[in-house]
């Protein structure tokens, strides 16, 4: 039908065989289906499903990638950019991230075992970054006072060391060593013993 028109444009060949596939192939009676395609369409049971919408898309074209924190900042670079991983996962040593490499705002913090999305990730902010103050982050659980846990409270001790401290303490003996700066409570009974 378009042998003879000179100046075919890609508009124009798509707009002709949408037209043609709607009006003449959809409607004229097919010989091997014996109907046309649009009324065996009609009469077929539904087996169509949704198409996915944009943002389900979106996460579905994007790189999965493993990298290491750098533990003094809790920052990850990504393609020339630092990205600031929440506090909360400070104590990740390696983090794995999905991202499109053509859009660096949609980078996600993933569990890989999962797959699950834990946090979305954002660009490091210099100048914010840049004026000293800090928010107080609590102390991870390695790094609690001995004997205490994360909430304070004493902490269940290992029962060699248990074992260890009761024999000790069953001997008698003084301390190995007198502390080099006594609190002030410490000197006042010191004095109150060395008068009476």
């Amino acid at each position: 039908m378009l042998g003879k028109v000179r100046e075919l444009t890609l508009d124009f060949l798509n707009q002709a065989t949408q037209a043609w596939v709607e009006i003449e192939y959809n409607r004229r009676v097919h010989r091997e289906i014996g109907c046309s395609p649009a009324t065996r369409f009609a009469a077929a049971p539904d087996v169509l499903r949704e198409s996915p919408s944009s943002d389900a898309l979106r996460a579905a074209f994007r790189r999965e990638v493993k990298r290491r924190q750098r533990q003094s900042d809790g920052t990850i670079p990504l393609d020339g950019v630092r990205f600031e991983i929440p506090s909360r996962y400070r104590h990740f040593r390696d983090v794995v991230v999905r991202y499109p490499r053509w859009d660096l705002s949609l980078v996600d913090l993933v569990d890989p075992r999962e797959g699950t999305i834990l946090a979305r990730l954002f660009p490091l902010d210099r100048a914010a970054n840049a004026d000293g103050r800090r928010a107080v982050l609590p102390p991870r659980p390695e790094e609690t006072a001995s004997g205490t846990d994360a909430s304070g409270s004493p902490a269940e001790l290992p029962p060699l060391l248990k074992q260890i401290l009761a024999e000790y303490s069953a001997t008698g003996l003084p301390p190995a060593y007198l502390p080099k700066n006594p609190s002030a409570k410490q000197a006042e009974q010191a004095e109150q013993g060395g008068e009476a």
